[in-house]
């Protein structure tokens, strides 16, 4: 008998392990947790990979929670949803920030945001349960929506539009079955800070669809220029299905103290407080007045991290600008991150964890996959510039070398490189594939008739574009896609506004629909189509001439950046030529920067060309002047380094060629 009630026991006890391991099945370590982890074993290694900020705590709240202690104040429990003063202390902050919430009922002190993030979830959704979460987000996220039952479904940012909210995509995503919306505002990886316009129309898509909408602002204190974070907890219609979740880690260099908060609706903010009592009865008393003491005085100490975090940021973008054939960038706005596009042209760019593995072991550098952040992160990689600046600077050093065929120091075998678009897909992409692909862009352009920007040269490619699209969309429709295309198969695939994913058989024959949909469907119509014209060898700029006859042209600077290939150069020099002789014999605008010196030949035998210089941009005591044809144009929108200058430059003639009024370009400069 006792046998059986032991076998009895025995089994249920397997039943209930058995139940705990499926709750965990798929959730795993971070990503970013488990980059640190791999780069702690090796000697040597410089990280970009984990956020966190190289600055201690200010020494006022030491001092403050120092007199706490010693007074025996941090030795018992507070209540649960946190001490009073610290609550009050909140309200009265996110009063000055427009949001008013009850202490008492509507505020709750929590163990660092991804607890608040954690209990949100446990107390507003139920197994099975969908959870909507932007591509690419915070890898965190997805553990957390796991653990409480339910199922992430990302749904893509708008990377055209510098990573902003796609509200159109979130509504075709929701379903049935959804009950929550995540993101992280400003975003982590991209450093976006997401719009107005976008916030409100995603708001409205959540009414619709009846969402809980939970925000992550940890990075709202770290915003570059005169963007301001506009909170979805900002729109008083919203506000009974909004809940803020923030941080002191970040802004305080605090992340040791795992000290933060949320606030909502009362109604919803105290069922979360019954499962954060039941997860953790209380955020530690000692953090708890560390934040209290950071709220009274820390505010000079976070203006002081953010302007070292934006002098962090420029140098970055500075160095990235010196590795144009590696990354296209786009600035971040925000947080201390930068989330860099691999080029296509570069060893394992579409499978970012094995990119990362290799800088990793060959060049003693961590950073994050871009992958670990969503399916739309693939092909990118997270660098965190919250480390030392003289770390930065080995980093980037460490880089260089290893991009130019110089790595630290090889320690593994590495497989043969997977074959770029094209070559995988075999004969049949290679000889009619590709032109297919051609013949359907042409059709688009002869159909659609946009007025072509074509862009060339080697630095600052990716940061003309996104200028362009941001000046000429404020009259024009504007297709620009910022990604690079430097094969035969990208400037179709571009016209096209397609991918072609040529790794399954069953996708690339969905690529191919899907560009047959662009050519002869009755898409939306576009004015100015902005195209980069990439070279790699002698005659493709004459192939892409058959595509596109542009009726302006830019010609950025071509000089070395990672690798001394003078032959390469000569061959780009060679091509850039082409289409300027092209170009001028068509009748277009050819502008060409003068900061090249070796642009200069082509300029003299160019007639009519024009130059464009990030000089054009001087900065006095009453500010910054954009100087163009002898008009002088007011400049408060950022403007860092010189690709970004020159962007501004180049982009206010276009947008005077194409006769856009005074005041469409002073507001754009306006910032």
């Amino acid at each position: 008998m006792s046998h059986r009630l032991f076998a009895g026991g025995a089994a249920r006890l397997r039943e209930r392990r058995a139940v705990g391991a499926e709750r965990l099945r798929g959730v795993t370590l971070s990503p970013i947790k488990d980059v640190e982890l791999q780069a702690s074993r090796i000697p040597g290694v410089v990280s970009l990979a984990q956020g966190i900020p190289s600055f201690d705590t200010p020494e006022p709240i030491k001092r403050f929670v120092e007199q706490r202690m010693a007074e025996g104040a941090c030795a018992r429990y507070s209540v649960s949803p946190g001490l009073p003063q610290l609550r009050e202390a909140i309200a009265e902050a996110l009063q000055r920030d427009g949001m008013a919430y009850d202490p008492d009922r509507e505020v709750l002190v929590t163990v660092g945001s991804i607890e608040g993030i954690a209990a949100t979830l446990l107390a507003s959704i139920d197994e099975g349960d969908e959870v909507l979460v932007v591509s690419p987000t915070y890898a965190s996220y997805l553990p957390a929506i796991r653990l409480a039952g339910g199922v992430p479904r990302f749904v893509p940012l708008d990377e055209d539009a510098n990573f902003d909210l796609a509200p159109d995509a979130i509504a075709d995503a929701a379903g049935r079955r959804t009950r929550a919306l995540l993101l992280c505002n400003p975003n982590n990886p991209t450093g976006t800070v997401f719009s107005r316009t976008q916030t409100l129309r995603m708001l409205r898509v959540a009414e619709e669809h009846d969402l809980l909408v939970i925000t992550d602002e940890v990075y709202k204190d770290f915003v570059y220029g005169d963007q301001h974070v506009f909170s979805a907890a900002m729109e008083p219609a919203a506000r009974d299905r909004v809940v803020r979740v923030c941080s002191f880690s970040k802004a305080f260099g605090m992340t040791g103290w795992r000290v933060g908060f949320l606030h909502g609706p009362a109604e919803r903010v105290t069922n979360i407080l019954t499962v954060h009592d039941s997860l953790v009865t209380c955020a530690p008393v000692v953090s708890q007045y560390a934040a209290l003491a950071a709220l009274e005085s820390g505010e000079p100490f976070v203006a002081e991290f953010r302007a070292e975090f934006r002098r962090r940021r420029d140098h970055v973008i500075e160095r990235l600008e010196r590795l144009p054939h590696v990354f296209d960038y786009q600035k971040p706005n925000a947080s201390y991150f930068v989330f860099p596009r691999v080029k296509d042209t570069v060893r394992w760019a579409r499978d970012s964890r094995r990119l990362a593995a290799e800088l990793l072991e060959q060049a003693r550098v961590a950073v994050v996959p871009g992958v670990a952040f969503g399916p739309t992160g693939e092909s990118h990689l997270r660098l965190c510039y919250a480390r030392p600046a003289a770390d930065i600077d080995v980093a980037f050093d460490r880089l260089d070398g290893f991009f130019a065929g110089r790595p630290t120091q090889a320690t593994v075998q590495v497989p043969a490189l997977v074959p770029p678009v094209g070559e995988r897909a075999g004969g049949f992409l290679r000889r009619r594939g590709v032109r297919l692909l051609r013949d359907l862009a042409r059709v688009r352009l002869a159909r659609q008739r946009p007025r072509v920007v074509a862009i060339t040269g080697t630095q600052g490619k990716t940061v003309m574009k996104r200028t362009l699209h941001d000046l000429l969309a404020r009259r024009f429709r504007v297709h620009a896609n910022p990604l690079s295309y430097n094969t035969d198969v990208g400037l179709p695939l571009a016209v096209l506004d397609c991918e072609l994913d040529t790794r399954r058989p069953l996708r690339i024959v969905a690529g191919f629909a899907r560009a047959l949909w662009a050519a002869y469907a009755p898409n939306a119509p576009v004015d100015v189509m902005v195209l980069e014209l990439g070279v790699r060898r002698a005659g493709d700029m004459r192939a892409h001439l058959e595509i596109v006859r542009p009726q302006i042209v830019i010609v950025t600077p071509v000089a070395p950046s990672y690798r001394d290939d003078h032959e390469s150069l000569a061959v780009l020099r060679e091509e850039i030529a082409v289409l300027c002789r092209q170009a001028a014999g068509d009748g277009a605008a050819i502008l060409l920067c003068g900061d090249d010196p070796t642009l200069e030949a082509i300029a003299e035998q160019t007639p009519g060309a024009m130059r464009f210089s990030a000089a054009d941009l001087e900065t006095g005591e009453n500010g910054t002047v954009l100087h163009v044809d002898g008009h002088g144009w007011p400049v408060r929108t950022e403007a860092v380094g010189a690709s970004s200058r020159g962007a501004l430059a180049a982009a206010v003639r276009v947008a005077g060629l194409l006769r856009m009024d005074d005041e469409e370009i002073a507001a754009f400069l306006q910032g």
